[in-house]
């Protein structure tokens, strides 16, 4: 499966680091990525970091023409929880853009876990609660970025996930144990 891997921190978004200028690797992105690439699927990575805003995600959405896009937020950084309201925009919008194009979208971070119903309100199709990089490997090998096409069986065999159930009720599988 083709996949474009990115993170929604901007460090414009973010003024006291920004007056710091203290980027940092997105590592938890990498770390999927590396999973990722490990389990054969393709992946393209989109570092938000250093962009000037959201556009440039749409343009890597045109260039590499994903099969899903997934947004994968550092849980163990607390610079995650910075500037909160403003990323939480940042990959909002980052997430209609894919919506728009058609292609499916997974999400996973603390503020996708703590908010899982605004993310799939805005266009998620998945939330990927906890340590996420062994849940999106299971989630894209059984080929289950879209729920449209997935039967709530196989949608529930699949530990530590959020997404939108029977009737648009949010429904959670149980955790997955941490790594």
């Amino acid at each position: 499966m083709r996949v474009l891997l990115g993170e929604s921190y901007y460090l414009r978004f973010d003024p006291k680091l920004l007056r710091a200028m203290q980027p940092f690797p997105p590592l938890g992105t990498l770390y999927a990525a590396s999973v990722l690439r490990q389990h054969g699927h393709e992946v393209a990575l989109f570092d938000a970091m250093l962009e000037p805003d959201e556009r440039r995600w749409d343009d890597a959405l045109v260039r590499e023409r994903p099969d899903v896009a997934v947004l994968f937020e550092d849980n163990f950084n607390y610079l995650s929880k910075m500037c909160l309201l403003r990323m939480r925009e940042a990959a909002f919008t980052m997430i209609g853009m894919a919506v728009r194009r058609g292609i499916p979208t997974i999400v996973c971070g603390s503020d996708a876990t703590d908010n899982a119903a605004g993310y799939l309100a805005r266009g998620a199709e998945v939330v990927i609660a906890g340590e996420g990089e062994a849940t999106l490997a299971e989630l894209l090998d059984r080929g289950i970025p879209s729920l449209a096409t997935t039967s709530p069986e196989t949608l529930q065999a699949v530990a530590g996930i959020i997404a939108r159930g029977p009737g648009g009720t949010v429904v959670a599988t149980p955790a997955r144990p941490n790594l």
